[in-house]
C-alpha cells in the first residue's frame, strides 16, 4: 500500500469509525434515554402491598450516557447524620438507616429493543453499595412520555417488581 493510499485508508476509517453507533445508541426514543434523569417517585410491588422503600419523598438521580454507560442512586429523603461526623464511625443504627434508605450502583448498558415509547435495556452492574448485583445484567423497561420516563424491571433488591418515575434534568 502506497502512502496516498494509506492516507485515504485511515482518513475513511476515521470516518467510518467517528459515524459508528455505541452500543446504546439507536434511533427513535433508544436515543431520548440518554441524559440526566431526577428521581420523582419509587414503589415496590411486593406480596401485593405497595412499599415505599425510599419513603413518599425520595431523591435520586440516574445518568445514562451517549457511550453507554449509567451511575443511578436512590435515597431516602431523611437519611441521619452521623453524631461522630465521621462516616467511618457511624453508630449500628445510624449505618443501618444509610444503607436500608440508599442504593447506589453504575455500570453499562444496551438497548435491545424500542417499539413504540418503550425500550427494553439492559444494564449490567459493575459494582452497586448492594454487593449482589455485581456483575450482574438487569433488564429493565423503559416508557417515554415527554420529559418522564417510568421504568421497571423484574426484581428488586427487597424482592417485588420496581416501579420508578424519573424526570429528565434540562
Amino acid at each position: 500500500m502506497n502512502r496516498a493510499s494509506r492516507k485515504l485508508f485511515f482518513a475513511c476509517a476515521v470516518v467510518l469509525l467517528s459515524n459508528a453507533p455505541s452500543g446504546a445508541e439507536q434511533s427513535g426514543n433508544a436515543k431520548s434515554l440518554v441524559g440526566d434523569w431526577s428521581l420523582v417517585s419509587q414503589y415496590v410491588e411486593l406480596d401485593g402491598k405497595k412499599i415505599e422503600a425510599f419513603g413518599s419523598k425520595p431523591r435520586g438521580l440516574m445518568m445514562l450516557s451517549a457511550n453507554g454507560k449509567f451511575s443511578i442512586i436512590l435515597m431516602r429523603d431523611q437519611l441521619p447524620k452521623f453524631a461522630s461526623n465521621n462516616r467511618v464511625k457511624g453508630s449500628a443504627e445510624e449505618n443501618q438507616a444509610v444503607v436500608q434508605g440508599s442504593i447506589a450502583y453504575f455500570g453499562s448498558y444496551k438497548v435491545n429493543s424500542a417499539k413504540g415509547d418503550t425500550v427494553q435495556v439492559s444494564m449490567r452492574v459493575e459494582a452497586s453499595t448492594f454487593p449482589n448485583w455485581d456483575g450482574e445484567d438487569q433488564p429493565r423497561d423503559f416508557t417515554l412520555a415527554g420529559d418522564e420516563m417510568r421504568a421497571t424491571s423484574p426484581k428488586a433488591a427487597i424482592g417485588g417488581v420496581p416501579y420508578v418515575v424519573w424526570r429528565r434534568i434540562r
